[in-house]
């Protein structure tokens, strides 16, 4: 298991750690009035899916490859990960898979209900400290509107093809491009390597978005799972912004994320709990 690390000022290591982690965007289209029970729970599993996110988002491991003076970068390794998502009175119960390695790693998302269905995964390779996306695929189905997205990462993802709408495919991308899994891996690996600043360029299907994070500080969380010390990382949004996010990743447990909570101006807010985290196979926990 990863180091423990107590408070933000520790977060950089003497050595390069690359882990997986869920960090999400939220964002609940809500529009006026109040919602009717199931115009929420169609916008809830909208949120469930965009969260780390996938949340991204999510539970890791990882191995060392030498014991060198100066070590190679940790490589992932598979895990998986439960989450329990409440907004509004509902509950989701929703899981990450982490299979594959070096070259083509693939992290699977899905969340079931008696009314929607959601499935999300992303391929990527590893190159250091670095998640080269290859292949993203989502699909929603049951309440509201179908919806089907695939991206395909081609020429180490410097060119972004829209596999169902082409006119939406983007060339030049940025060298740093992520989709809306890997970007959220990544930003697990950056905060468990001190980087800054946490600036991610997240393909979303139809244009790339900036997301920006900062860490804020270290917390003793509380968790279905125990007693665990956290990092806390806030999402960096502007002024006028109508809503915080913050998110809570676990040195302990190689930085998994173990809770997100949104908060809007409004009163209303979310969150998502790990509930259960296995990393190869071997479950984890902490003190009760």
């Amino acid at each position: 298991m990863g180091n423990c690390c107590p408070a933000a000022a520790s977060v950089s290591t003497d050595r390069p750690v690359t882990l997986p982690a869920w960090t999400m965007e939220i964002e609940l289209q809500a529009g006026g009035g109040i919602l009717s029970r199931y115009a929420a729970f169609n916008a809830f599993s909208a949120i469930v899916i965009a969260l780390v996110f996938a949340l991204i988002p999510s539970a890791p491991g990882f191995a060392q490859q030498g014991t060198s003076a100066t070590p190679p970068p940790q490589v992932l390794i598979p895990f998986t990960a439960t989450y329990r998502a409440e907004f509004s009175g509902f509950g989701v119960t929703a899981e990450r898979k982490l299979n594959g390695g070096p070259s083509s790693w693939r992290l699977d998302f899905s969340a079931h209900s008696m009314f929607a269905k959601i499935e999300e995964y992303s391929r990527f390779a590893q190159q250091g400290l670095r998640l080269v996306p290859q292949h993203y695929d989502y699909q929603k189905s049951g309440l509201g509107k179908d919806r089907h997205t695939a991206l395909s990462f081609e020429d180490n993802a410097t060119r972004v093809i829209n596999v169902y709408d082409k006119s939406l495919s983007i060339d030049n991308a940025p060298g740093n491009i992520q989709d809306k899994i890997s970007y959220q891996l990544q930003l697990a690996i950056d905060v468990a390597n001190g980087k800054s600043p946490l600036k991610y360029q997240v393909a979303d299907g139809k244009k790339i978005r900036e997301y920006e994070f900062e860490i804020t500080g270290s917390e003793k969380l509380k968790t279905p799972m125990g007693l665990i010390e956290t990092i806390k990382v806030q999402r960096v949004r502007g002024e006028d912004a109508e809503r915080v996010t913050n998110i809570w990743f676990a040195p302990e447990w190689n930085y998994a994320l173990v809770k997100l909570m949104q908060q809007e101006d409004n009163g209303k807010s979310y969150q998502i709990t790990l509930t259960k985290l296995s990393i190869d196979g071997k479950e984890v926990s902490a003190k009760k």
